[in-house]
């Protein structure tokens, strides 16, 4: 089982769902992780998000095709030496876009789980995060300062940039991305799953997706949506809900894989 983390300035090793519960979700597995470039166990962890220590290798090299890249790399090496008879892909958020990825450019993914991946495009999900955490009298101002940033990495040649950890080359790729078109390409048994609370995704947007590919007759995948809780599987009342949502996807891949 290849596990993708989000896309925080962390090591993947302290990552709270690999630590906890990805064994959970086939515990028969070998579970791999590929760290992003520059990272190391030795960075200090922030939960929050905003990294200080980021480290300048990451900020040049972090972006999506970075990662599938290096994983194509790591899988070429181990999958020769190991008779696996299947092979899980498995992302949360940003890592969930990446695992898309992988199963759609890599034949030895037999599933793939994609966990609060949001809709089709990414700029959708940004507006919605600032549309539903930006206070009230800020918000107008807010969207329209990134829809400036974005028009403006969409439309220059690459600057030296970095909002939110990330530099240029992640946010072109970000802003360039069509999960949509992914997912298409897909062909594997794939579930998605989405929270109906989420703040950093868009639910509806994601809804959308679905339908759009729903429409173009694929039957490789099944969406559920958890409408209670949150980006990170958490209920209203503030009860963490991803040991049931990690049964639940045990369960699906019992019936998918051999």
């Amino acid at each position: 089982m290849i596990y993708f983390q989000g896309s925080d300035c962390n090591s993947v090793v302290h990552d709270k769902f690999l630590q906890n519960h990805a064994k959970a979700v086939w515990p028969a597995a070998d579970v791999l992780t590929v760290e992003k470039h520059g990272i190391t166990a030795d960075l200090p962890y922030r939960a929050d998000g905003e990294q200080p220590d980021c480290p300048a290798e990451y900020i040049q090299h972090d972006n999506p095709e970075q990662r599938v890249a290096d994983i194509h790399l790591v899988l070429n090496s181990v999958l020769p030496h190991h008779q696996y008879n299947n092979v899980i892909a498995l992302g949360g958020s940003e890592g969930a876009q990446i695992a898309a990825m992988v199963a759609a450019a890599s034949d030895d993914v037999d599933a793939a789980v994609l966990i609060n991946s949001g809709g089709r495009y990414f700029l959708d999900d940004v507006r919605h995060n600032i549309a539903l955490t930006t206070p009230p009298d800020a918000r107008e101002e807010a969207l329209q300062g990134f829809n400036e940033f974005a028009k403006h990495i969409l439309t220059n040649e690459p600057i030296a940039v970095e909002v939110s950890n990330h530099g240029y080359s992640w946010w072109r790729s970000m802003l360039t991305y069509d999960l949509q078109n992914i997912l298409l390409s897909v062909n594997g048994p794939t579930l998605i799953i989405q929270s109906g609370q989420d703040l950093s995704v868009s639910p509806d947007a994601a809804t959308t997706m679905i339908e759009n590919l729903r429409t173009s007759e694929k039957t490789n995948f099944d969406f559920v949506v958890y409408p209670d809780l949150d980006h990170g599987l958490v209920n209203s009342a503030g009860i963490s809900m991803v040991d049931k949502v990690v049964r639940d996807i045990h369960l699906w891949l019992k019936k998918q894989l051999k």
